[in-house]
Order: structure tokens, then sequence, then C-alpha cells
């Protein structure tokens, strides 16, 4: 399949070129090889999206409670330092 592409600027494109030689690849692979590997990427970041959803969702309740434990803890020394002064 072939893909055109427009518009990139000659800057980007002499860029693009200085990549492609120096990873002794045509300029044509290079940009064939990024976009595999982002696409890629987002295929692990989608497939791996439920999991990061889980473990946050089973974190939130425990977080919830410590904070409920730390406000207590504060109102008792907060009213001990009012009783004591």
């Amino acid at each position: 399949m072939n893909i055109l592409i427009r518009s990139l600027t000659d800057e980007q494109l002499v860029n693009l070129d200085l990549l492609a030689q120096k990873n002794k690849l045509s300029r044509d692979k290079l940009i064939s090889k990024i976009i595999g590997e982002y696409l890629d990427g987002k295929n692990f970041l989608a497939a791996h999206r439920t999991f990061f959803k889980e473990e946050v969702d089973k974190i939130i309740p425990t977080l919830e409670k410590n904070n409920q434990v730390m406000e207590r803890a504060l109102s008792f020394l907060e009213e001990e330092q009012a009783h004591g002064d």
C-alpha cells in the first residue's frame, strides 16, 4: 500500500533524509518503521489499558481509607493541642 505525505516542510524532509541515512535506511523504509512502531505502541497501550484501570481501581479504596484515617488522626491531634494549651 502507498501513502502520500504532503504536509512536511523542506526542513523536515532534510531531517528525515538525514535520519534515514544515519540509520542506513531509505526514506520510505524509515517512514514505514516510524509508523509501525507508533501503531505497535498504540496497540500495546490499548491492550494494557484494562489492566492499568483495574489496578488503579484496586488502589483507590485503600487511598480513600488512608485519607480518612489521616483526617481522624489530624483531628485528634488538633483537639489534643487545643486542650493542652
